[in-house]
């Protein structure tokens, strides 16, 4: 263990201070990329390959249909989630904060500019824009974003200190500076090398998108090359040049017509190209390269690409993957915009209030209110759920609740248990009571048939949700009309035993 500093003062031991400076910066890191005062990418692949393109090659990249439908579907994910601003406290100035702040995201495209600013995914970086502009709101103005518009990230680059700066036709090699609090950034990677600039994933898309596309060209190649014969085509010794003329002219037109006509004593024949390996080799490489992209974008392929081996567990793990890096995306995304444009409305206009939060809501937060009242009307139809159920759903400590235990023959009820004493005594039966013991017997097989349909149902839905959808589906099936038929003649006979006792003066 390394020894804090100390030193002897006057007879006794004094504990320096720690060093509050950083000491290891842009300035004196060896293996910074500095271009006077701006700093360079340090993306391999960008240096590499970038040959002064720069970024335009991490965008080429969506050409594959690939890369854009998983690209998509990681973006898409987060601009799906609803958004909320919750205060910083309860105080009247941070919840009006909160209000103008959720006032202000609602007077311009806010997803829109949410799907550019993560293309910080793909580049490492994103740039956005905010035009400001007064407006009045209840008699009151303030200064609000009219847009926020995504720039192409290209134009910009980083001084040593991390500050943006904008090239331009007058400063193409340092950029300009760039007033403060009109610029939103996010950033990715930017922890791995301690870059500005941030790493992408367009660093570990290029080479599988690279050699996918290689592998494409070989196989159109051998689908040509292999799918049709060669034409070859002998002309007799002596023939003329306008001879030979027409016979390469017939071999053209075989690439296109079925038929041709060639002089006498010429010759056309096919040959066959002989082949070791198999179109399967160029597919095989296509669909690996594909399952790289899906890994490196999604953090699983189970999702994109279906295997032989994939089975309902493996999905659903594979999408828990997915669904975490969805939060981490979200949480970059609103952990940017809280640090800048949050900040800067709330600065501007209640500069005395704390900046609110906001945040992209998970999926997995759902209102549980619904889900107890859905709960309770299935328990109504006489299911019960699993103790795991409630402990996964609702969460706390649960246990099953206690049975009531039946008195024993002949005992006799505490006055506090039983708030009519009379209760237990035996009641008297009626011809409603008979009815209504025929009218349960009768009906009892109808209600059993019900009860097996739901439980089919139930047995094969894979969540609560799916259940619900297929009672509201399996209603009209339900064998309704006999029930209601006995209900009926139940009914009939109620009402003509009734008057029977009216007539004899019961």
């Amino acid at each position: 263990m390394a020894r804090q500093p100390r030193q002897k003062q006057a007879g006794k031991v004094v504990v320096m201070p720690p060093d509050r400076r950083e000491i290891a910066t842009v300035y004196n890191d060896v293996t910074a990329p500095l271009n006077g005062y701006v700093m360079q990418p340090r993306d391999d692949v960008l240096v590499s390959r970038g040959r002064g393109r720069g970024l335009a090659i991490y965008r080429d990249l969506m050409r594959d249909p690939h890369v854009k439908a998983v690209m998509r579907k990681r973006i898409l994910a987060v601009i799906a989630r609803e958004w909320t601003v919750e205060p910083a406290s309860d105080r009247p100035e941070d919840e009006a904060a909160a209000e103008l702040v959720r006032a202000a995201l609602l007077r311009f495209p806010f997803d829109k500019t949410c799907k550019g600013l993560l293309q910080a995914i793909r580049d490492g970086y994103a740039v956005a824009e905010v035009i400001w502009a007064p407006v009045t709101i209840e008699g009151r103005t303030w200064v609000l974003p009219q847009a926020v518009k995504p720039k192409n990230a290209s134009r910009f680059v980083f001084g040593p200190a991390g500050d943006l700066r904008l090239l331009t036709w007058s400063n193409m090699l340092q950029g300009e500076e760039l007033p403060p609090r009109k610029f939103v950034v996010t950033r990715d990677g930017e922890e791995e090398t301690e870059d500005p600039y941030g790493l992408g994933l367009g660093n570990a898309l290029f080479w599988p998108v690279f050699f996918k596309r290689k592998g494409v060209g070989y196989w159109l190649t051998f689908a040509d090359k292999f799918g049709a014969p060669t034409s070859v085509g002998t002309y007799p010794a002596g023939a003329t040049d306008e001879e030979q003329l027409k016979l390469l002219e017939a071999l053209r037109a075989l690439a296109q017509d079925t038929g041709v006509v060639i002089p006498e004593g010429m010759e056309i024949r096919f040959l066959e190209a002989q082949r070791s390996g198999t179109v399967n080799t160029y597919e095989q490489l296509a669909r690996w390269c594909d399952e790289q992209i899906s890994e490196a974008v999604l953090g699983e392929t189970l999702s994109t690409n279906i295997g032989d081996t994939g089975s309902r567990a493996a999905s659903e793990t594979h999408n828990e993957v997915r669904a975490e890096l969805t939060d981490a995306d979200a949480d970059l995304l609103c952990g940017a915009l809280n640090d800048q444009l949050v900040r800067w409305i709330v600065e501007i206009n209640l500069p005395s209030a704390t900046p609110p939060s906001l945040w992209r809501h998970s999926a997995d937060d759902e209102d549980l209110s619904v889900r107890a009242t859905r709960d309770k009307t299935i328990c109504e139809m006489g299911f019960e759920p699993s103790l795991d159920y409630i402990h996964e759903t609702y969460g706390g400590e649960w246990q099953k609740k206690a049975a009531p235990v039946a008195p024993k023959p002949g005992a006799v009820p505490a006055p506090e248990a039983v708030a009519d004493p009379a209760a237990f005594a035996e009641e008297e039966r009626d011809a409603a009571d008979e009815l209504a013991d025929q009218l349960d017997d009768a009906s009892a097989g109808m209600q059993a048939r019900q009860v097996d349909i739901i439980r089919a149902a139930l047995d094969e839905s894979a969540s609560l949700a799916e259940f619900s959808e297929k009672l509201l589906a399996l209603y009209p099936s339900l064998p309704s009309a006999e029930f209601a038929r006995l209900m009926g003649e139940a009914l009939t006979a109620a009402e003509l035993s009734g008057r029977a006792d009216i007539l004899d003066g019961n």
